[in-house]
């Protein structure tokens, strides 16, 4: 993009998943992006596609596979366990 950044994108069909950019766009802005249970990609632009008016794309940082780079102790892994628990908990509950 025009800063330098590396960004991917995620193309959305608007009638199957009708709420995904609304929701994307209220946990990247203030005062949840900044929450520290908070560990959504942040949502940087949606692009609306020119061809289908049922596409979008939400452009997002890139970011790293889970196990990229490799898990080097139990502890990485407890506490990688233990944060997709904490968005588990705080989605459903």
């Amino acid at each position: 993009n025009s800063d330098g950044k590396v960004v991917f994108l995620k193309k959305v069909s608007k009638s199957l998943h009708p709420f995904e950019v609304d929701i994307g766009r209220y946990l990247s802005s203030p005062p949840l992006s900044t929450e520290p249970h908070n560990h959504c990609c942040p949502i940087l632009d949606v692009l609306q596609d020119a061809q289908d008016e049922d596409m979008q794309f939400i452009v997002m940082p890139l970011l790293r596979r889970y196990n990229d780079p490799k898990f080097e102790t139990v502890g990485e892994v407890v506490e990688f366990i233990r944060q997709a628990f904490e968005v588990l908990l705080h989605v459903f509950v």
